[in-house]
């Protein structure tokens, strides 16, 4: 079985897909809005906020806590406060879900490759995966910021294809921008239904599952098409 699966790789989207990273996220956010003299919100409601980057669930948050939108300086001065929180408790509570290194580290076995194409900062998204250490398992980590755009547009989920070597891959993710970023590089995409969402799209991905036993089984037939 070794090397069957030579010249393939498997993308994964970060937050809420790879890792259940809620908790230190809703953390961080708290602190940029306890800051600035606001009520906290809770971790349930940051859960839907998490996907489109630090800025945008600021601004939710402020939305969300104030009941209006945050000021341009306001929501500098949150952001650095986030970003400051946020590095120095990046994996106090975050983990990978269940089976997902397991996984990874069997497709690997068999000659596959391993990328992350996320909506987080790559230097944030790279101080995570080292933390938890698991950064040898990835070929590449691909954040909002690394290339000319973010998903849903397709430019990370081709530079990870580039640097994986790929020739054939699936994308892994828990929400429409995942699908859709899928979708545009022309990759079959598998939703996780224990992520962060939203899946409104779910019926335009190649298929859903509840743990990644499931998705093993999904992947392995899908890169072997």
């Amino acid at each position: 079985m070794a090397e069957d699966l030579k010249g393939t790789a498997l993308l994964f989207d970060l937050d809420g897909t790879l890792v259940d990273t809620v908790e230190d996220l809703a953390a961080a956010m708290n602190h940029a809005l306890s800051e600035a003299g606001l009520a906290a919100v809770p971790t349930a409601e940051v859960r839907h906020l998490v996907g489109h980057g630090a800025r945008r669930m600021l601004m939710r948050g402020y939305m969300v806590s104030a009941g209006r939108e945050a000021e341009a300086a306001e929501l500098d001065l949150a952001m650095t406060r986030f970003l400051d929180h946020y590095q120095a408790n990046i994996a106090v509570h975050s983990r990978p879900f269940d089976h997902a290194i397991e996984m990874i580290e069997g497709f690997l076995a068999r000659g596959a490759r391993a990328a992350i194409c996320t909506n987080k900062r790559e230097q944030m998204a790279r101080l995570l995966i080292e933390t938890l250490g698991v950064s040898p398992l990835f070929d590449a980590i691909v954040g909002a910021d690394t290339t000319v755009a973010a998903k849903p547009d397709p430019a990370p989920v081709r530079f990870c294809l580039e640097k994986t070597g790929a020739r054939r891959a699936v994308f892994i993710g828990d929400s429409d921008t995942d699908i859709r970023a899928a979708k545009a590089a022309d990759l079959p995409c598998f939703v996780a239904d224990f992520g962060y969402g939203p899946i409104t799209l779910a019926a335009e991905a190649a298929g859903r599952f509840s743990h990644y036993r499931e998705a093993s089984r999904l992947i392995d037939s899908a890169l072997r098409t």
